[in-house]
This record gives structure tokens, sequence and C-alpha cells, in this order.
């Protein structure tokens, strides 16, 4: 049977763990959150930014070119000399830019690269249904069928923060076209749940309104 105090270890050790579990979540960043929560640009500035899954960006370099950016790697893939890029899983950043669609986060000082809302480039129908006009003159066809409501198709911004291509599907990262390797098209912005929190905290604190001096 365990002593007192290795019992009260062990009670402390799981108040602490359940105290920080909920603290070091990740949520899922999407337009829809943004939205929801009326999240301005400088509050996104605000939120802690990670990776949701490895990103490997690669380019390949000029016979004899040794200029990389940052402190990426040289690797070398069927006799090519090739720049590697590689932003790990959970690996934090912070925004530095934002726009209606976009945000611009930094995984490391002095480089940057672009996440957009997955559905900003196209549209998507809703459940409310346009009625077809009435027909003026009714009577002259008996048998006439009404037509079948049209979904209604409303253009916006929606889903999940993911990687920003160009119409090649290749990613530009500081200024270079870079082809992102295995599943990294798939990786999307996730956010820290206690610095959401909190700003979601802050936006909803009223400072109140007092009565003029007199």
């Amino acid at each position: 049977m365990p002593s007192f105090a290795r019992l009260a270890s062990l009670v402390a050790a799981a108040a602490i763990a359940l105290a920080t579990s909920g603290c070091h979540g990740f949520i899922d960043f999407t337009h829809e959150l943004r939205d929801q929560h009326s999240l301005t640009r400088d509050e996104l500035k605000n939120l802690q930014y990670y990776t949701s899954s490895t990103i490997v960006l690669r380019r390949e370099l000029e016979s004899g070119g040794k200029q990389i950016t940052g402190n990426h790697k040289l690797v070398v893939v069927a006799g090519k000399t090739i720049e590697e890029v590689v932003i790990e899983s959970k690996t934090p950043g912070i925004a530095l830019a934002v726009s209606d669609h976009s945000i611009t986060v930094s995984f490391e000082a002095g480089t940057s690269i672009e996440f957009v809302a997955s559905g900003s480039s196209g549209n998507r129908a809703t459940e409310q249904f346009a009625s077809p006009p009435p027909d003026p003159f009714p009577g002259n066809n008996p048998d006439r069928r009404e037509r079948d409501p049209e979904p209604q198709v409303v253009q916006g911004f929606f889903g999940p923060y993911a990687l920003a291509t160009n119409s090649s599907g290749q990613v530009i990262f500081q200024g270079k076209t870079f082809e992102a390797v295995g599943d990294s098209l798939q990786a999307h912005l996730m956010i820290g749940g206690e610095s959401f929190e909190e700003t979601v905290k802050q936006h909803k604190t009223l400072p109140g309104v007092r009565l003029p001096s007199k």
C-alpha cells in the first residue's frame, strides 16, 4: 500500500496534469471560427499559430548553386542539388500580416509563408433557395409544372487556412517557387487553445461606461 507522502505526490501530479491539459491543446483555425468571434486583425496577430502537419518544400538549384534561404538544407535527389525547407508538425509561428482571407506566418526569423482560407477561391451553395418568378398568365397553361427551386450560390471565405499556392500548385516562399512534397499541401494552421481563449476573453470584455464627473 503506498505511503501517505507517495499518495499525496500522485494526487498533486494528477492535479497539475488536469490543470495544464486544457491550456496547451490545439484548435484547427478556420474562417468560420474567425467570423464567429469577430476577431480583428490585431487580435489575429495575438494568437499562437502551429502547423497541423509537417511541411516539406523543395526547389532545384542551378548547377553549382549554393545560395539557399535561411538555415535550410542542401540535399541531393536523383543527382540534382535541392534546397529543402522543413517545417515540422506543431512548429509554433506568429502572424506577420493578415488580410480578409489570408494569414502570413513566420516560423523562422526572417522568413514567412502565406496560408489562405481553403474555400476562398470558390463558391458554395447554401440551404436557401431562390423562388421562381410567378407566372403572369397561369390560366393559359393549366398543366404547367413549377420549376424546382435552384440553390442560391454565395461567394465567401470558409474552411481551414491551408498553404497558399500559385496556379501550378506550387508554394511561393521568400520570393522563390518551391514544390510541396508529400502531404504538405494538406497542412493547415492550428492555434493554441490558451492564446485563443485569452484573446476571445479580452475581445468580449467591455470596459463599462461611467457617468461624467460633476
